[in-house]
C-alpha cells in the first residue's frame, strides 16, 4: 500500500507537471531560481562569508575579478596595465569586461554573486526555451536539472566563481546548432573562445555536421573576422603581452597539471608529466573524439557530449565547476532516464571529494600523500560520468524525435487560439 501510495503521488506530480503552461514553467524557474540561489547567497552573508573570508582569502578569486574592472573602469588596458606582482592576466580579454557590471553595482562579494547566478538562470532559460520545441515537459525538465546542478549552485554563489559564465557561453552554441541557427553557434562558441577558451573544442564538432565544405569555410571565415576584431586593439597596443595567455592553456609554463586533474593529482606525488606532454596528449585526444563523431555520424547533441567528456578526462588542469557542462548535456537524458540521472547526480560525490582534498593538500592543511585518495575519486567521478556518457550514447532522448513545435509562451485569447488549433487541425 506504501508502494502504491508513494507510486501515486509521483504520479499525481508528474500529471501536473505535464499540464503546466509555458508560461507557468517559465514562472517556476524564476520562483526556484529566486528561492535557491537566493538562499545560498542569504546563507553566504549571514553564517559563511566571514568564516570563509577568515579562513580562504587566499583562495578567493574575488579580489582578482575586483581588480580587473576596477583597471578597465579606470581606463587600464588589461595584459598591459595589471599591477606589477599582481596575478597575471591568463584568461582570453573578454571575460574581464564581464567585471565590469557587478563591480558597478558596488563590487562586494554579494554583486558577483548574483551576478553570476544570472548566468545560472540564463542557461537553464535558454534551455527550455529550445528544448521545448521536441517535447515540452522534458524540455522543462532537463532546464530545471540544469538550474539546480550542485556545482552550478555553489559555484555562483559561495563559490563565488566565474565558471556560470563559461558554462553559459558553452551550452548556448549546441543549442542554436540544434534550432539550426548556424551562424548563432559559430558566433557564440567563438565569443565564448574569447571569453574562457574552453569553448573552442566544440567548434570542430560543429564543422562536421555543416554538410560541405564551401559551408564550413563559411563559418571558419566568420569565426576569423569576429576574433580579429576582438583580438586587434590588443595586437596593436600590447601584443606580447596579449599573445602570452594562451601558453596557459597549452600548458607551455606548466611543470605538469594543475587543479584535480589527474596529471595534477600525480605531479602532487612526484609523478611529473611536462606540460607539452600533456597539451600534445590532449590534442590526440581531441582529434580521436572529432574522428569518432565524424565516423559515427554522431549528431551535435552527442558530438559535443563525447568531446566535452573526453576533454575532461585528459586534460590536465581542470576544476569540479566544469563538470557542469557534460551535466547539463547529459539532462536531456536524466529527464526521463533514472539511471543517468543518479549517474550525474551521483557523479559529483567523489569530484567533490577529489576537489576538497587537492584544495586542502595546496593550502597545507593536508599532506601530499593524501593525492593518492584524490587521483582514486577523482577516477571514480570519471568512471560514473563515462558509463553515464555510455548510456546516452545508445539511448535515443527527445531530441531524436521529431520537433512536435513549441505552443506561445504568452496566453493568447481564446478566439486566437482556436483559430490557431482549426489550421492545424486542417493540416
Amino acid at each position: 500500500m506504501e508502494a502504491q501510495g508513494e507510486g501515486g503521488r509521483w504520479s499525481r506530480l508528474d500529471a501536473r507537471l505535464r499540464s503546466l503552461s509555458p508560461r507557468r514553467r517559465v514562472l517556476i524557474i524564476l520562483s526556484i531560481f529566486v528561492a535557491v540561489y537566493g538562499s545560498f547567497i542569504a546563507m553566504d552573508g549571514l553564517l559563511f562569508r566571514p568564516f570563509i573570508d577568515q579562513s580562504f582569502a587566499n583562495s578567493s578569486d574575488l579580489s582578482i575579478f575586483q581588480e580587473r574592472a576596477k583597471l578597465l573602469l579606470n581606463g587600464g588596458m588589461i595584459y598591459r596595465d595589471v599591477p606589477y606582482g599582481s596575478f597575471p592576466v591568463e584568461s582570453p580579454p573578454l571575460i574581464n569586461y564581464l567585471f565590469i557590471p557587478p563591480q558597478l553595482a558596488g563590487g562586494e562579494w554579494w554583486a558577483y554573486e548574483i551576478w553570476f547566478s544570472l548566468f545560472a538562470l540564463l542557461s537553464s532559460l535558454s534551455a527550455y526555451l529550445i528544448l521545448r520545441a521536441w517535447d515540452e515537459h522534458l524540455g522543462f525538465i532537463s532546464s530545471m536539472l540544469i538550474l539546480l546542478c550542485p556545482s552550478l549552485v555553489i559555484d555562483a554563489t559561495m563559490g563565488l566563481q566565474d565558471e556560470p559564465i563559461v558554462a553559459f557561453l558553452f551550452i548556448v552554441p549546441p543549442l542554436l546548432f540544434l534550432r539550426n541557427n548556424l551562424k548563432g553557434a559559430t558566433v557564440g562558441v567563438t565569443i565564448g573562445f574569447w571569453t574562457k577558451f574552453l569553448s573552442v573544442i566544440l567548434f570542430p564538432a560543429m564543422l562536421i555536421r555543416i554538410p560541405t565544405w564551401k559551408r564550413r569555410a563559411r563559418h571558419i571565415g566568420l569565426a576569423a573576422l569576429i576574433s580579429l576584431l576582438i583580438a586587434l586593439p590588443f595586437l596593436a597596443i600590447c601584443p606580447i603581452e596579449f599573445l602570452q595567455f594562451p601558453t596557459y592553456y597549452m600548458l607551455g609554463s606548466n611543470d605538469g597539471g594543475a587543479g584535480m586533474s589527474a596529471v595534477g593529482l600525480m605531479s602532487i606525488m612526484g609523478i611529473i608529466v611536462p606540460g607539452n606532454v600533456g597539451a600534445l596528449i590532449t590534442i590526440a585526444a581531441l582529434l580521436g573524439s572529432y574522428w569518432y563523431c565524424w565516423k559515427r555520424n554522431l549528431d551535435i547533441w552527442r558530438s559535443c557530449l563525447l568531446v566535452t567528456v573526453v576533454f575532461l578526462c585528459i586534460y590536465p588542469m581542470i576544476r569540479l565547476s566544469y563538470f557542469v557542462i557534460p551535466f547539463a548535456f547529459l539532462t536531456v537524458w536524466a529527464a526521463d532516464d533514472r539511471r543517468v540521472l543518479l549517474r550525474i547526480l551521483g557523479m559529483f560525490v567523489p569530484l567533490m571529494v577529489a576537489q576538497a582534498l587537492e584544495f586542502t593538500i595546496n593550502d597545507g592543511t593536508v599532506s601530499a600523500s593524501y593525492a593518492w585518495i584524490a587521483l582514486v575519486s577523482l577516477l571514480i567521478g570519471l568512471i560514473i560520468l563515462v558509463d553515464a556518457t555510455r548510456i546516452a550514447l545508445r539511448k535515443e532522448c527527445f531530441l531524436d524525435r521529431a520537433q512536435t513545435g513549441a505552443a506561445p509562451l504568452l496566453k493568447l485569447s481564446p478566439s486566437t487560439v482556436s483559430k490557431g488549433t482549426a489550421a492545424h487541425d486542417a493540416k
